[in-house]
């Protein structure tokens, strides 16, 4: 009855017929629901925590303690890890597709405030409406007998989501069978809460003074730390997530890892984390943070601080004056040729030319290189010239076979490096620019901004 009433009222004025739906899911998209599973996968349990609220949503994911997620704020997705510091994503095929599916699943389609804010919908014949959010693809919701939704289609007919099994809670309408690849799976149970739905915002991080951590003589940025008061030292690495330890400082902090993560690089294993702090930089402290612990590092690196806590803080490295300074993100950039931030799973990427040959890099300060890539890119060519052979090895301890080549032209961003050496190395997967950069500039890095800059030095 209520699917042919809803047809009826759409011939005559979709905002009547929209207005109803809206009423018969409980005004959905004002209610916070929080959905929760648990899951045994390969032998691990697996808690799941799904929380919406309109178009925002949060879904984590966390085995035995460790988690991690993604974080939907109606426009744009973030990923977060252990340390829940959220970095963008950079699908923005997906992301197009999500700003219009976080409307129809949480019937903020139906809201008149949908259409005040740019979206649009129009009728599709039956029980079916043509959802458009501002900015977003273009998706068909398709209503069951009783007014619920009950899948999303592309406007060619491929199905995008399903949704059965539904809840009331908090007088709103929740399918806790959900399907598609925005979709968290299915759910156990759901509730509506009574708090907003916010954004996770990572460690609290204070900054006292100006002060600067002062750069050893490692081809890396290497500087001086305090771990729960044990004097270390800190390796600044953007290409790393999560952060980490060495299983001696977590001895000596008097902490046993536990969990489950499995980081790769160099080679690829699995670990336990430890929960600590402070964590003290130069002028900023970390009240606490969580850590992989790894079995070891190359000489002279205690721990390594990750894009997960970089993403909190902007970085000044200066090789000529051997500092590295950390303060809070944010502010005017600094002057210079400034290089856009984008971001995938976690680790920052830049656009980097090799002899006009475009790649997305990964932004890697723990790399020695100014450029690296794998075997399989330098086989494909051009052929460049071979100035050297060595060898790498990683955190953790893993090696690595390398040449060393002249790339005749390379290019970050828009930042022109001209004649470059280049290093290869036989597993690389993908190419990286690396903190090599800074024999030739300053460095700005502002995660939170989007943004790096390079100025001479």
């Amino acid at each position: 009855m209520l699917a042919g009433a809803v047809a009826l009222l759409a011939a005559r004025s979709p905002d009547d017929a929209l207005g109803q739906i809206a009423a018969s899911s409980g005004h959905a998209s004002l209610v916070h629901v929080r959905a929760t599973a648990t899951r045994v996968v390969e032998g691990r349990t697996v808690t799941i925590t799904f929380d919406q609220l309109g178009v925002t949503r949060l879904v984590e994911r966390c085995v035995a303690g460790a988690c991690d997620g993604t974080w939907f704020d109606g426009d744009r997705r973030w990923t977060f890890g252990i340390n829940r510091v959220p970095l963008p994503d950079d699908a923005d095929a997906a992301t197009r597709v999500e700003r219009t599916l976080a409307a129809i699943a949480s019937y903020a389609f139906a809201e008149p405030s949908f259409r005040a804010a740019g979206g649009t919908v129009e009728p599709a014949g039956g029980a079916r409406w043509r959802v458009r959010a501002r900015d977003g693809e273009e998706l068909i919701a398709v209503l069951d007998a009783g007014g619920a939704v009950e899948r999303v289609e592309m406007p060619s007919g491929i199905e995008v989501a399903a949704y059965s099994g539904e809840v009331r809670t908090g007088g709103a309408r929740f399918a806790v069978r959900r399907s598609g690849d925005l979709e968290p799976g299915d759910l156990d149970a759901a509730a509506a809460v009574a708090e907003p739905l916010a954004k996770p915002h990572g460690p609290d991080v204070a900054f006292a003074g100006g002060a600067a951590a002062r750069l050893g003589d490692a081809p890396v940025p290497v500087v001086p730390c305090t771990i729960a008061g044990h004097a270390e030292h800190c390796l600044i690495d953007t290409g790393a997530t999560p952060s980490a330890v060495t299983l001696g400082v977590a001895e000596a902090v008097g902490l046993e890892p536990h969990g489950e993560l499995e980081l790769s690089g160099l080679g690829r294993f699995a670990t336990g984390f430890i929960e600590t702090g402070p964590l003290v930089v130069g002028s900023a402290t970390f009240a606490r943070a969580k850590f992989a612990v790894i079995p070891a590092a190359p000489s002279g690196i205690d721990a390594v601080i990750g894009s997960d806590l970089l993403g909190v803080v902007r970085v000044a490295i200066d090789r000529e004056r051997h500092t590295v300074r950390l303060a809070a993100p944010g502010g005017p950039p600094a002057p210079g040729t400034a290089v856009d931030l984008g971001f995938r799973r976690g680790s920052p990427r830049v656009s980097a030319s090799l002899d006009g040959g475009g790649d997305r890099a990964l932004l890697d300060t723990g790399d020695e290189a100014v450029v690296s890539f794998g075997y399989a890119r330098y086989r494909d060519g051009p052929p460049w010239r071979v100035v050297g052979r060595g060898q790498a090895v990683g955190i953790g301890g893993g090696a690595d076979d390398t040449l060393l080549v002249q790339v005749p032209n390379a290019r970050v961003g828009t930042l022109a490096l001209g004649p470059t050496r280049a290093v290869v190395r036989r597993t690389q997967t993908e190419t990286h620019v690396g903190i090599g950069l800074w024999s030739r500039f300053r460095i700005d890095l502002d995660e939170a901004a989007g943004r790096i800059v390079f100025s001479p030095p």
